[in-house]
């Protein structure tokens, strides 16, 4: 009853919340019927995710964003026509349009609830230092969430689970996010998708709590590939970026050929600290001569417009030893570049800096390998969390791998199909089921062979499971299912104990 007066109460704080709005009757209806369907599917979607977040809070924050930042939203029918032919194409394109003063959306819940996200996710979570790479990470990461917080009205409706991938608006960001959320948890994520301009500096965390729990050269692997599979992404949505990296390559392979030669490079080198000595010379004399000084005063006020007037020989004088410690500063920079060390640690740094930006020509191909190799190391981290681990801590992780290995790696396949990751899944599986049977949460008598397809499963309660093994002509197979629901049959090969045609649970 407590729970029925709740939910009430959160209907009316939408209604509320929607009466100081511009919002017509269609979007009322929407989002009344999104409320439903949370209402219907969260406790499956909470099971299946294994995240701790209450249908409670994920509804208050919903209302809280639109609260925040949704002035405007209307619904549009299919067939209705858009006179502004930008407006237009983002509908067709996303079922939904977004800018600063209105969400226009076709009706669409999830689609709906998708845009409402966007509007309010636009900042940037990583910090400044990161120069351009600052609003491309924040992007891809902000996207991932958006995607994330759609999950429970795409993919579950209270009696099945099924995740349709062309539905997914990003699904490269939404595998990123969910591997990086299983490994980090959700309240990291969630922390650092609300750390606005990247003040706390969460991208530096992520790297730190990498560091310290799985390794150095893990972290820096980690870094790399994020960086590239961000820089990817968004040169791929966004042509005026790819312009501009296009540009940067250019400048970087002309400055790494010309550090192929390192007598040209010594001696452009310089050069250059020949030319800034001689540059400071000058200055020095115009500062230690006050005629000089009034005569470089009055040559420089008549060659440029009165808003850029010097007012003063004094602040001429201020502004000549500005320049001159610039320049003792670049002569320090190319004295300390002169040195072997420095050399080689500069020619590596532009190297390394080539081979990122070099990601924006990746292939398919290329680009499905950089995929797998984010989720290679992912797969490391994991199977090294399988150590002095308790009843409750071990369920939730084999409920985690279960979530994880079904994610949607492309268009076509799930993490599971991906071959290049096989053998390690096979590795973490087994592990999974000698610890499940030590903590006796599964039956001694489960073989493996029946094991690895409950992480195929997408029956909600997995301690609801039985299995089955039966023959049909000369082959055998298997059947998991609960009281409800029977999955389809699995071929197996290895098990001649097992008795046939036995309803058999799995969990304990």
């Amino acid at each position: 009853m407590l729970e029925k007066i709740r939910k009430m109460d959160r209907n009316e704080a939408l209604e509320m919340v929607l009466e100081q709005k511009d919002i017509d009757e269609k979007t009322k209806n929407l989002l009344q019927g999104i409320l439903y369907k949370i209402e219907v599917s969260y406790s499956d979607y909470k099971k299946a995710k294994v995240i701790n977040k209450t249908e409670k809070k994920y509804v208050d924050e919903i209302i809280s964003n639109i609260k925040k930042r949704c002035n405007k939203i209307f619904t549009i029918s299919f067939n209705e026509k858009i006179s502004n032919s930008d407006i237009s194409e983002e509908l067709e394109k996303n079922k939904f349009y977004v800018d600063d003063k209105q969400i226009i959306t076709y009706p669409i819940e999830e689609k709906l609830l998708y845009a409402i996200e966007k509007s309010i996710n636009k900042k940037k979570i990583v910090n400044g230092k990161y120069g351009d790479f600052s609003k491309i990470i924040s992007d891809f990461i902000i996207t991932g969430k958006n995607i994330d917080r759609v999950e429970v009205l795409r993919d579950f409706n209270g009696w099945s689970w099924t995740t349709i991938k062309k539905e997914i608006e990003n699904i490269r960001a939404n595998l990123v996010y969910q591997t990086l959320q299983i490994l980090l948890g959700e309240d990291f994520m969630q922390n650092w998708t609300l750390d606005t301009d990247g003040i706390i500096g969460y991208f530096d965390l992520l790297k730190n709590l990498i560091n310290q729990k799985y390794g150095k050269d893990i972290s820096v692997n980690f870094e790399n590939l994020i960086k590239k599979i961000c820089l990817l992404n968004e040169s791929q949505n966004y042509y005026t970026l790819k312009k501009e990296y296009i540009q940067k390559l250019n400048n970087i392979q002309i400055k790494f050929k010309n550090m192929e030669d390192v007598t040209k490079y010594i001696n452009d080198l310089t050069d250059e600290k020949k030319s800034i000595e001689n540059k400071i010379a000058e200055l020095q004399k115009i500062i230690s001569s006050e005629k000089k000084l009034k005569e470089e005063y009055c040559k420089y006020n008549e060659t440029v417009p009165l808003e850029k007037k010097i007012f003063s020989v004094k602040v001429l004088k201020n502004q000549i030893k500005a320049k001159i410690l610039e320049l003792l500063n670049r002569i320090e920079e190319i004295n300390n570049d002169l040195t072997p060390y420095r050399f080689l640690e500069l020619k590596e740094q532009i190297n390394n800096e080539k081979t990122l930006i070099e990601t924006i020509y990746y292939t398919k191909e290329e680009e499905d390998k950089l995929f797998i190799e984010f989720e290679k190391i992912f797969l490391e981290c994991f199977e090294k969390q399988l150590k002095d681990l308790k009843t409750e801590e071990l369920i939730k992780l084999i409920y985690k791998f279960r979530y994880y290995v079904l994610l949607p790696f492309d268009e076509n396949k799930s993490i599971k199909d991906v071959e290049e990751l096989s053998d390690k899944i096979i590795e973490i599986k087994k592990e999974l089921l000698k610890l499940a049977k030590k903590l006796k949460i599964v039956s001694n008598n489960v073989p493996f062979e029946v094991w690895t397809h409950i992480f195929e499963t997408r029956i909600i309660e997995l301690n609801q499971l039985y299995y089955k093994i039966f023959k049909e002509y000369d082959k055998k197979y298997v059947q998991i299912f609960d009281e409800k629901i029977s999955e389809e049959k699995y071929i197996i090969n290895n098990i001649e104990k097992n008795k046939i045609n036995k309803k058999i649970k799995i969990f304990i």
